[in-house]
């Protein structure tokens, strides 16, 4: 049964509140990752390939408007060759997924982000994927799209969850908690993040966090601007967030005829069943905003002291002062996420006091060119950053880790040993540049952006250049 034809007012089928429950779904063996990481065309050697993955599908309940509901998400636990855990305490690294419309595209179902799991987790890490609410398992309501409090909600949720069934899969944590997501898990992550800091009562210290291509300003920069454009490129995102808002908040409209002109005041509503695609609710509504909505109905909606304003503030999430790194990525030709957000974002960050606050641009790449470097990029700041479980030896691990440094010579490589190899890679897996260490210092010239420079002896590290 779904409460969405009836215009999302309906909450009345609740689940009942019960023990999490984690069910396998699969196991890839380190081999099987790096056949996917091939795929993906990752650079050989960027991501360390440690261990096999065992992906589970678990579900566990979180609070919505003051009522629990049963939600879902993917959780990929390094493994041995036995397939049990590995005998570690590992850091838990949470992936907030981007926009989807379908249940079944969900993490723990058949979505694309959820392969990602495996090349976060191999490295040494728990990954932990939400579905999010009304996605995945779950569908007795809407999707509270770009909703800050529910966003985050489902990832802490979902980490307690974790907690509680350590001793059932065997699994040990070493405290560390990173976060990251893409497009709308940008804003997820950084809901997240701003949660974990804020509720020190969770149990869940914020360690770093990657947002990548998120709308934070929702009020100042993502709403106006893409309201403004005489055609949007995905006018879907704009119904998605009405019609959710209006079930969350309840006040942002009495009809949906308010805002948008037939047929598609009538026929949104039922599109947004869990069944539906994004493709096909943009399809419906191809053509210039000007043929889909009422005349003065942005503008309206946008008016200081409308709801659907105060709504779009209570989820701006750029005016908090992180007390660990966050790492923002964007992309500068991004027609769906505008650029703009991550940039409002670091200066009010920065200006009020923030320490380790830093955005990163991919290039001039669209939304979906930027997503596949992006959270790359964040997952490798953030490998860097963790205390990774390893298989190597204690005498392996105590090399001197890569450094490196600006200098007026150029970009100074320091820790590779004396006849060591070396390639500089973009992260789309294409060298750059190629080069053997004498022992001292050497210098190399990597582009602007994101790169990767490999050492034969296996030591990897993520450069960003501005």
């Amino acid at each position: 049964m779904h409460c969405f034809a009836g215009l999302m007012a309906c909450f009345s089928i609740l689940v009942t509140p019960h023990a999490q429950t984690a069910d396998l779904l699969e196991t890839r063996s380190a081999g099987q990752i790096a056949g996917l990481a091939n795929a993906l065309s990752l650079p050989d050697g960027v991501i360390p390939l440690d261990f096999g993955v065992a992906k589970y599908r678990v579900t566990y309940t979180m609070d919505y408007l003051g009522e629990p509901f049963e939600v879902s998400g993917a959780l990929f636990v390094p493994v041995d060759d036995a397939g049990e855990a590995i005998a570690c305490a590992m850091p838990t690294h949470t992936y907030m997924h981007g926009t989807i419309f379908r249940r079944i595209d969900a993490p723990s179902y058949n979505g694309f982000e959820g392969q990602l799991g495996f090349i976060m987790a191999t490295a040494g890490a728990v990954c932990l994927m939400p579905d999010y609410l009304g996605l995945g398992s779950s569908d007795d309501v809407l999707h509270p799209y770009c909703h800050a409090a529910s966003e985050a909600e489902s990832g802490l949720a979902m980490l307690a969850a974790l907690v509680a069934l350590q001793d059932e899969l065997g699994v040990g944590l070493n405290g560390q908690h990173f976060v990251s997501g893409y497009s709308q898990g940008g804003h997820a992550s950084m809901a997240m993040a701003k949660r974990m800091q804020e509720d020190s009562d969770a149990g869940f210290p914020l360690a770093a966090a990657a947002p990548m291509s998120g709308p934070y300003d929702m009020s100042g920069t993502q709403l106006p601007v893409g309201m403004a454009a005489e055609q949007y490129s995905n006018p879907a995102y704009l119904a998605y967030i009405l019609l959710s808002w209006q079930q969350t908040y309840g006040d942002i409209f009495v009809e949906l005829s308010e805002i948008f002109q037939e047929p598609f005041a009538s026929g949104l509503p039922a599109m947004f069943d869990g069944d539906t695609s994004g493709e096909m609710i943009n399809a419906y509504l191809e053509g210039p905003t000007a043929s889909i909505v009422q005349p003065g109905a942005l503008e309206g909606l946008m008016a200081e002291d409308h709801p659907f304003f105060l709504a779009a503030q209570d989820n701006d999430l750029y005016q908090w002062v992180p007390e660990s790194p966050i790492q923002m990525y964007y992309c500068t030709q991004d027609e769906q996420v505008f650029y703009e957000n991550a940039l409002v974002a670091e200066s009010w960050m920065n200006t009020n006091g923030a320490q380790s606050v830093a955005t990163i641009d991919g290039g001039p790449l669209d939304h979906g060119g930027c997503a596949l470097l992006a959270i790359l990029g964040g997952t490798l700041w953030i490998n860097d950053q963790a205390a990774l479980c390893t298989p190597f030896s204690v005498e392996a691990r105590s090399n001197q880790p890569l450094t490196w440094r600006s200098s007026p010579e150029g970009t100074e490589i320091q820790g590779l040993q004396h006849g060591e190899t070396w390639t500089l890679y973009g992260v789309d897996g294409k060298t750059i540049e190629q080069g053997m260490s004498t022992g001292q210092r050497t210098l190399i010239s990597p582009p602007q952006g994101l790169s990767i420079l490999l050492g034969s002896s296996g030591r990897r590290i993520r450069l960003a250049v501005d």
